[in-house]
């Protein structure tokens, strides 16, 4: 079967993403891409890349790879409280064989198409393998959602479970696949950007970020960027008992504190509108939101079990 030819990839894309945004003017083929932007709104963007053998095992299936590029930038986009809208996507493989670009170009349009998003442009080259995407989003003016907004008293939550993915990523790379941890396999390979429930937070988290790190390095971001500090009780994390019978409790704490790829988020919000946020809880069918501890001025994030101090074993996720 004959590499594709760059003009067949963008043919490709074009075909398997819709531009279904007003805002679009001039979409991928041209020179630049052409948008609009309603008033009262601002636009909110977002780059991440994925590397082959950094952030994701060799060897993994197209369709993942395509899922994830677009994925973990629309956790970010969520995390800003934003709606994503349209993306540019560059990427580097050694061989342009067409059955790999058709199974990665399937993952990346399924979810492209699931939340609306426009692909507006991009770039392809032969080369290692990466994965770039820049991303906007839109949000109504000055709602979105910094890091830097925690203030005292604020009671922390994270969204779904923690450690799953970050176990699936460690499964794969050791070949140990089987039917019983083929859940925590899924978390890494597909995550699911929590775009749907950052809408619903927009009115109630003072901050905000994606769990691409860990939550223990992430939520340290928060209280930097906030100057103030953080204690969490990892006796209330949210495990999943799947993770739990693979690793037992002390390896499944490390692992939603170190282990990095779960894509939830984890906010604050003020003592105040608590109860109207419990409300929303108890509504959500689709996710669960758990409350892990409390923002304080002290520095950095302080770790406990129940009453006694919590003494991490393992080292942040890193990039490098």
């Amino acid at each position: 079967m004959p590499p594709y030819k760059e003009s067949e990839i963008i043919e490709a894309l074009k075909e398997s993403i819709p531009i279904s945004s007003e805002n679009v003017i001039l979409g991928i083929g041209d020179d630049g891409a052409v948008t609009s932007i309603k008033h009262g709104y601002q636009l909110v963007t977002a780059t991440d890349v994925i590397v082959a053998g950094t952030h994701y095992p060799k060897g993994i299936s197209p369709q993942a790879i395509g899922h994830r590029s677009l994925a973990v930038n629309l956790s970010d986009i969520a995390a800003m409280g934003a709606t994503p809208v349209w993306a540019n996507l560059i990427f580097s493989v050694p061989t342009i064989k067409k059955d790999w670009i058709d199974k990665f170009i399937l993952g990346f349009s399924a979810l492209a198409n699931e939340y609306n998003v426009a692909l507006i442009g991009g770039d392809t080259v032969r080369g290692p393998e990466f994965f770039a995407v820049s991303m906007q989003g839109i949000v109504a003016d000055n709602r979105y959602i910094a890091r830097a907004g925690a203030q005292l008293g604020d009671l922390i939550y994270v969204s779904g479970c923690l450690g799953d993915a970050s176990y699936g990523r460690e499964i794969i790379q050791q070949d140990l696949v089987v039917e019983a941890n083929q859940p925590l396999v899924k978390k890494f390979l597909y995550p699911t950007p929590r775009v749907k429930q950052a809408k619903e937070l927009n009115e109630f988290a003072s901050s905000m970020i994606d769990l691409s790190d860990g939550l223990h390095c992430d939520l340290g971001k928060i209280v930097f960027e906030s100057d103030k500090g953080a204690r969490i009780d990892v006796s209330k994390l949210p495990i999943s008992e799947t993770l739990n019978y693979f690793l037992g409790r002390k390896k499944s704490i490390e692992k939603a504190l170190t282990g990095g790829d779960d894509y939830e988020l984890c906010f604050t919000v003020p003592k105040i509108k608590k109860n109207d946020f419990d409300l929303l809880t108890q509504s959500s069918k689709e996710i669960e939101y758990t409350n892990i501890g409390e923002i304080t001025n002290e520095n950095g994030v302080k770790l406990l079990d129940g009453n006694n101090e919590y003494i991490l074993t393992g080292n942040n996720y890193s990039h490098f």
